[in-house]
Order: C-alpha cells, then sequence, then structure tokens
C-alpha cells in the first residue's frame, strides 16, 4: 500500500506562507492499493489536490472510487465540491460512513445540503459522476478485491470513526478527531495494534489540550501513548492546528521522534510506501 497526504491540517485551512511546508489544507488522504486501486480518507479541502492528482496521473478507474468520512464536520467535506473526478460522468464514487450506533443518519442530506443554492452554486446531483452512498452497518467488511475494513466510533462532539484498513499483510490505521479524555482509549489502541502505519489525531499540545477538554481531539503526547501501547511501526501525527506554524510544528516533531523515533508530522505531499 502507499499513503499520500494531500490534506493535513484540522478545523480551518490556513493559506499564509508559514503554513506552508506541512500544509494548510484541511484532511484528506488518498490511499493506492497493491490491487492498483485508489480509495480516499476524509474529504477536507485537500481532496481538490487529490483530483487534480488523478487527472496527472492518468488514474483510469472509473467504477467505484471509494471516498471514506470519519466523520461529517466542515473540515472533513468542505472539499468534496471542488473533487473534479466527481464532474465526470465517466466516474462512479461512493461517500461511506459506518452508519452502526445511529451516526449520520442520511449521509446524502448532509452533502445535498452543503451544495444547497444557498451555499454553492452547483448541486450535488449536477456534478456529473454517478454517486453513491453507503453506510454499512457492520463493524467488519471485506471488499471483492480483498481488502478488510474494521471501523470503530470513538469520542468526538456528534461521533467519528477510525479505521483499520489491511490488504494482504499490510495495515494502516486513520484516526482523527478523538478525544480521549483522562486515560487512552483502549478500543482504539485495539484498532492499532501492531499497524504499519498508525495516522493519529494531533492537534494539540499537552498544555493545550487541558484548556481545551470537550472540544474532540488528542495532543501528540497522547498520539505517541496510542502508537507504543499498540507497537505500531510508524506513526503520522495529522489534524494540526490552524494556529501551529511550520517553526511550530518542527519544534513538536523533534520532541515527537525524540519519544518515539519512527514518529513525523504528516505534510502535504507526503508518499508513505508500505
Amino acid at each position: 500500500m502507499e499513503v499520500t497526504f494531500f490534506g493535513t491540517r484540522g478545523s480551518v485551512p490556513v493559506p499564509e506562507p508559514e503554513f506552508a511546508m506541512f500544509g494548510g489544507n484541511t484532511a484528506s488522504v488518498m490511499v493506492a492499493f497493491n490491487n492498483g486501486r485508489i480509495a480516499f480518507l476524509d474529504a477536507g479541502t485537500g481532496i481538490r489536490k487529490a483530483g487534480r492528482h488523478i487527472a496527472e496521473r492518468g488514474i483510469a478507474q472509473f467504477d467505484n472510487i471509494i471516498v471514506g468520512l470519519s466523520h461529517t464536520h466542515w473540515d472533513h467535506i468542505q472539499g468534496f465540491p471542488f473533487f473534479d473526478p466527481a464532474y465526470d460522468p465517466r466516474r462512479n464514487l461512493t461517500l461511506a460512513l459506518s452508519g452502526h450506533e445511529g451516526m449520520a443518519p442520511n449521509l446524502e442530506s448532509v452533502f445535498t445540503t452543503q451544495m444547497q443554492q444557498e451555499f454553492f452554486p452547483v448541486p450535488l446531483t449536477g456534478m456529473g459522476a454517478r454517486i453513491a452512498f453507503w453506510q454499512p452497518d457492520q463493524q467488519e467488511v471485506t471488499t471483492a478485491s480483498g481488502v478488510r475494513i474494521r471501523a470503530v466510533r470513538h469520542d468526538h462532539p456528534g461521533g467519528a470513526y477510525g479505521y483499520r484498513i489491511s490488504e494482504g499483510s499490510t495495515t494502516i490505521v486513520y484516526c482523527t478527531d478523538i478525544e480521549h479524555g483522562d486515560r487512552i482509549d483502549p478500543g482504539v489502541v485495539e484498532l492499532a495494534r501492531e499497524a504499519d502505519l498508525l495516522i493519529h489525531d494531533a492537534q494539540y499540545t499537552p498544555a493545550e489540550l487541558k484548556a481545551k477538554r470537550g472540544w474532540g481531539h488528542s495532543s501528540w503526547e497522547q498520539a505517541i501513548e496510542v502508537a507504543v501501547s499498540a507497537g505500531v511501526g510508524k506513526l503520522a501525527l495529522f489534524h494540526h492546528d490552524p494556529e501551529h506554524d511550520d517553526a511550530f510544528l518542527l519544534g513538536v516533531e523533534r520532541e515527537c521522534q525524540r519519544l518515539f523515533s519512527n514518529a513525523f508530522l504528516a505534510r502535504e505531499g507526503l508518499v508513505v510506501s508500505l
């Protein structure tokens, strides 16, 4: 598998030059599988660049591009109206979010509302591609190509899901927008157990976290605790705070690598091959 980061920021995009190294776009990650197919995790503003990437690379996957969502807060869906493949009538897209436990009872309505005329000039039905919505009730699914996906709900205002994605013997775990509380969520540790790559929310410093209880995010210290407890191979710290510029994040990365040598902060354009 190969993972490409197209959006690494949390909450709101930051276009200023002092944020360029780690990136100013909100959450979107592309996963390229060994079977030649691609999928996406979240549809923040970074997915606009991902759509251009598909065109530039001539990726001819027309039958089904899956965009898996952790949840439907703005910074995780706001890029979809600018995703070029959604305007290509040859393409079939599936927007997916775990539907069990009553979360987001009508995923289609979320995207329809986002693109109604009060907010956007083109309606969802006018984009061009065939767009389906999938909310599986089961926590574990296996695709026709043999990719295994497990979803686990975790604490975030309104709820959010982490995903464990395995192809053959390779596993990545995507776990953003999570608030652990007074102790690390054991369900997240189990989800990440011995993953080759864990992508984990690390929006706050430990000091900031104390003042932002209930905001739904983790500190980099907590992300490292999950990585160590789960025995992961690599840790990508993700969902950078919009107030943290490149100089600040470089300092965070040095501290994280002191505690966990295989930790790094996700950067836009970074490709991780597994």
